[in-house]
């Protein structure tokens, strides 16, 4: 016999507030010619789990993009930026179900936490803790 449950969520679609690192990030422009940086993160306590998310540098979603690279810069932070340097960067993430093109997925809640979504590692949103053996340092 096999239990089946097709009631059973999908584990890769928990939304919620969870520490995430960054494993990649490339600059890249949008459709629309936007330069834009491009990031794909694993959830730290499932590195399996990945999402996508878009941090705009320039046009209407400018200022979006300000408050997610708030999460990873000073704050009074103006110069040249290696998008490289966020890999392996952990953070904390907010993350909401969206529908895209007709399939369920995990996206940034662009109105949670600090900084649109995001929030620093070493600021732990309330009732989170960093688990001291996953930090890398």
């Amino acid at each position: 016999m096999v239990h089946i449950d097709l009631n059973a969520p999908d584990p890769r679609l928990t939304p919620g507030v969870d520490l995430w690192e960054i494993r990649e990030c490339n600059r890249k422009d949008s459709r629309g010619g936007t330069p834009m940086l491009a990031l794909k993160l694993a959830r730290v306590s499932d590195p399996t789990q990945h999402m996508y998310d878009n941090i705009m540098l320039a046009g209407g979603g400018w200022g979006i993009g300000k408050r997610k690279l708030g999460a990873f810069l000073p704050a009074d932070f103006a110069g040249e930026f290696d998008p490289l340097d966020l890999i392996g960067t952990q953070v904390w993430v907010e993350t909401e179900i969206q529908t895209y093109e007709g399939k369920d997925r995990l996206a940034v809640n662009v109105n949670g936490l600090k900084h649109g979504g995001y929030q620093r590692a070493d600021d732990p949103p309330a009732g989170k803790t960093i688990d001291e053996d996953s930090v890398p340092f």
